[in-house]
């Protein structure tokens, strides 16, 4: 399943290992797309792909916010 979030294109996709399905992302900025893709790997394991699929889908969002939060200065992440 391809999904665009925040300027980036993400691909999910489940496969089926021994205890389940397991998920894994590729993402790439949508401007760039010649650049090679970050891939995710095998992610965690569950009893359906759709719920692979989820998860896998969730860690790259997680995984693109902290790409572009790098991008803030650090007196925007101090506490007050």
């Amino acid at each position: 399943m391809e999904f665009e979030y925040r300027g980036f294109n993400i691909e999910c996709a489940a496969s089926l290992g021994g205890a389940g399905f397991a998920g894994s992302a590729s993402v790439r900025r949508v401007s760039n797309e010649r650049d090679e893709p970050f891939e995710s790997g095998t992610l965690k394991l569950f009893p359906t792909s759709l719920q692979a699929i989820n998860y896998a889908r969730v860690w790259a969002e997680i995984w693109c916010d902290t790409q572009l939060d790098t991008a803030r200065p650090a007196a925007m992440l101090k506490r007050r």
